[in-house]
């Protein structure tokens, strides 16, 4: 049950952290990038907090570290180091739908902008901060769930 908590704490992190680096976009240059750096020092504190309230996920991260250590230190420096055709695709293809995802953001965040501008929204950076930040919650809560389900 607390990782689904600590998921779901990680994603709203996020969802606030791209709603304000959103936001932000509408001040004068000096105050925009004073925002985003308060946002990320912020929001990195809570971070921190959450891995204090919660030290498995540490001590998970540093076993899993162990492993991977002890089988490459297993391996001889004469063997020939096999290439695995799976996970290289896999890489590949993951890699290929991180690009696909950074650039289907930004072309919404371009579109659903022009709509609130053309619209005549008072403030339209805010309300595309809201928007994007709901995007990028849903988006990391459904990256985190196929994470644990795989």
């Amino acid at each position: 049950m607390r990782r689904y908590v600590r998921d779901v704490g990680a994603a709203a992190l996020q969802g606030v952290l791209t709603g304000v680096w959103v936001a932000a976009g509408e001040l004068a240059p000096g105050r925009r990038r004073a925002v985003r750096v308060a946002s990320v020092v912020g929001l990195s504190g809570v971070a921190s907090i959450r891995d204090w309230a919660f030290p498995e996920a540490e001590e998970a991260a540093e076993e899993g570290v162990a492993e991977v250590e002890g089988e490459l230190s297993g391996l001889e420096p004469d063997e020939e180091a096999s290439v695995d055709v799976k996970r290289l695709v896999v890489g590949g293809l993951l890699i290929a739908a991180s690009v696909g995802v950074i650039v289907g953001r930004k072309r919404l965040e371009r579109r659903w902008l022009g709509q609130l501008e053309r619209g005549g929204h008072v403030h339209p950076y805010r309300a595309l901060g809201v928007r994007m930040g709901a995007v990028s919650f849903a988006g990391t809560l459904a990256g985190k769930a196929a994470r644990r389900r795989f």
